[in-house]
């Protein structure tokens, strides 16, 4: 059965559907399927195998057919040169033959020249044609016209980071490029070298390297977007390498001359136009050629892309964008040409080089040192905004003030109480925020979608804050009165942001409107319980403070918190009327009512109202029930409830409308209800006097 399988599968006229709904139509049942699915498993492991079995058997054929694959290139390599010589010969003795009836009227002083010439053209194929068999995949060198050899040796490759070896090769100056092929280690005939890389020298910029440590004799190549460098055996051959390139930067004039006759003569007839013609209508007229459009290219601008590599890989940005603006202004006076056209495209690609590399001087990475802070940045920052990159240079100066931010809010040590600790975040964060803002209205001082962007990220960055706030304030065991003062810290240091031009403040107020709220409610929940559990136990006794000192010290501490008048609810040397569970009601209520009202802003005012009433009102319903039960000594309810109605309740009233401008409504509310509790000389709350 696998047999057929196998046939029809292998069929070349095989339809893999048709065969499927075969196979399902004939099957009967989940297990025949199931059968068949495991006999086409084993078919496809069987034909593994037997591919797997070709491929060893055949093996030692590949890599024999290879070498001699190999061995014909390098013949065919050898046959091409024997043809061109044979071909160069004969057109050698075909010129001969032509010349030989008007020898007489050749200049025999140019014999000799055009000998040399030849024979320095024979020398320089030879060699051309010695590459070719040398290095593998470098037939193409003979196909330009007057290439030249000028320098080849071994050399060296470095790595860029750490100065070790890589690799070895062997280097080809040419007039017009530079080859590197790598040596091979199993040489096949006369192949050594494998062709890599090839770079034109009109891309290729040549700096020298310092002799440093363990890299001695090299020098770099700077080809867009490679760096690479290369280590010479000695002194002697870098030297060199360096005249040779200089050479093949700088031709003579005899070479340049060559060079355009050569041009000249690859010119097509048809091309020659009338002005090329030596013959004249007028015999005294000196033909002067205009000067085409792309000799009217100055050399310094030819030039430039090279400078422009040097400059970037040295970091001299100053320089090359000084360059760049230079080279605009220079080719918008020259008429458009081919090689004009060909320099402004190399130096669009270097602005692009070097504003990626002034973006990744901004870009956050984990190694990288805050040491130099914002300041360090104004530099990319201000390169990128001329280059017209001010959108992304402002993204990448927040994404690094971001990290800044970050790193310091990490280094705090959390020493001491938690109001210090958070009080020292608060001066951190605002005061990176404020030397941001500082640093970036120096480097975006008018673009107006830069400041929006600003203002989105001191919001961000100001959430980011308050969550970390919120992991260290808003604990079980906070109390309301730690809150309190860390809001008030906080709230301080963000309105002295809100003077310098970045109000932020209701962002601040309303990413802590929640957790605020909960607190307080929270507190208020608390402080009710604990009046019902003391108020359950309270026996309405007046307080004996055991000596005048006492006293004098308990009047004095009451008259700190604003109660005035407490001297009147004391009698003898030592009494006080009041009784031990108002005073300590009195303490909490007061710190309440403070703590609440610097947590108060617009917002918050009805929770912070309410939770004032509320405690307040569940003191006096304890007094007024505590009044009609005949066992407790009346005059010291009466006296408790006094005090309470009468100064308590108007202090908090002048607290919260010196806070907020006007006054709590639920208080006067709760003065009403219990009016009764008040002292009889006082008038009730019909006028603001009282208040």
């Amino acid at each position: 059965m696998a047999d057929i399988s196998g046939r029809k599968i292998g069929a070349p006229d095989f339809n893999p559907e048709k065969y499927v709904r075969e196979l399902s139509q004939r099957c009967v049942g989940r297990m025949e399927l199931v059968t068949q699915r495991q006999k086409m498993q084993k078919l496809a492991e069987d034909t593994n195998e037997q591919l797997k079995k070709n491929v060893y058997d055949n093996y030692v054929q590949f890599i024999e057919t290879s070498k001699e694959i190999s061995h014909v290139e390098s013949e065919m390599y050898q046959l091409s040169h024997f043809l061109s010589e044979q071909r160069e010969l004969l057109s050698n003795l075909l010129d001969t033959s032509i010349v030989g009836s008007r020898g007489a009227l050749v200049d025999k002083e140019k014999i000799p020249e055009a000998e040399d010439s030849r024979n320095n053209e024979d020398e320089q194929r030879r060699k051309l044609a010695s590459i070719i068999e040398k290095v593998e995949g470098c037939v193409s060198l003979l196909e330009v016209p007057g290439r030249v050899l000028l320098h080849d040796s071994d050399l060296i490759e470095l790595d860029i980071n750490d100065n070790s070896a890589i690799q070895r090769y062997h280097g080809y100056l040419l007039n017009d490029s530079v080859v590197l092929a790598s040596w091979i280690t199993n040489k096949r005939g006369p192949v050594r070298y494998k062709f890599q890389v090839q770079y034109p020298l009109e891309s290729l910029a040549v700096v020298n390297v310092r002799d440093l440590g363990n890299v001695k004799h090299a020098f770099k190549f700077l080809a867009f977007p490679d760096t690479r460098i290369f280590q010479c055996s000695t002194s002697a051959h870098k030297n060199e390498w360096m005249d040779a390139f200089h050479t093949a930067k700088n031709p003579t004039p005899k070479q340049s001359q060559q060079k355009q006759r050569e041009s000249a003569s690859e010119r097509p007839v048809s091309m020659i136009s009338r002005g090329d013609s030596t013959e004249s209508n007028n015999p005294f007229e000196e033909s002067v050629p205009e000067p085409t459009p792309d000799q009217l290219v100055p050399e310094w601008l030819a030039e430039a892309p090279d400078d422009l590599d040097v400059f970037i890989a040295q970091r001299h940005f100053e320089d090359a964008y000084n360059l760049i603006i230079k080279c605009k202004d220079g080719w918008a006076e020259l008429p458009p040409s081919s090689k004009l056209h060909l320099i402004q495209r190399k130096i669009d690609a270097r602005v692009r080089s070097l504003t990626e590399v002034l973006m990744k001087e901004l870009e956050v990475s984990p190694e990288r040192s805050f040491q130099g802070g914002l300041r360090a940045a104004r530099r990319a920052v201000r390169l990128l905004n001329l280059l017209g990159c001010s959108t992304q240079a402002c993204k990448l100066f927040l994404d690094l003030s971001s990290s800044v931010i970050k790193t310091q809010l990490k280094r705090t040590m959390r020493e001491g109480v938690t109001v210090q600790f958070i009080t020292q975040l608060g001066d951190i964060f605002f005061s990176n925020v404020k030397d941001v803002m500082q640093e970036f209205l120096k480097s975006f001082p008018s673009t107006s979608s830069c400041l929006s962007s600003f203002v989105v990220w001191a919001g961000l960055e100001l959430t980011a804050f308050v969550a970390l706030l919120n992991k260290h304030i808003f604990l079980p065991q906070s109390s309301l009165d730690a809150i309190a003062e860390c809001f008030t810290s906080i709230r301080k240091l963000c309105t002295e942001l809100g003077e310098l031009g970045l109000d932020i403040v209701y962002m601040l107020d309303g990413l802590l409107r929640s957790p605020l709220t909960r607190a307080i409610q929270d507190n208020t929940r608390k402080t009710v319980d604990s009046i019902r559990l003391k108020a359950a136990d309270d026996t309405w006794r007046q307080t004996n403070l055991m000596s005048k000192d006492a006293r004098a010290k308990f009047v004095q501490e009451f008259v700190d918190l604003g109660l005035t008048n407490t001297h009147s609810y004391t009698y003898g040397e030592t009494w006080v009327y009041l009784t031990s569970n108002t005073i300590s009601f009195t303490r909490r209520y007061v710190q309440l009512v403070d703590s609440s009202l610097s947590l108060c802003f617009p917002e918050l005012e009805f929770v912070v109202r309410k939770s004032i009433e509320s405690v307040l009102s569940e003191q006096l319903k304890h007094v007024q029930e505590s009044a009609a039960i005949r066992s407790f000594d009346q005059a010291t309810v009466e006296k408790n409830g006094n005090f309470l109605v009468g100064e308590l309740l108007p202090l908090a009233l002048r607290k919260f409308s010196r806070a907020n401008g006007h006054q709590c409504e639920e208080l006067l509310q709760l003065a009403k209800k219990y009016a009764n509790l008040a002292p009889k000389s006082v008038t009730k709350y019909s006028t603001t006097v009282y208040i």
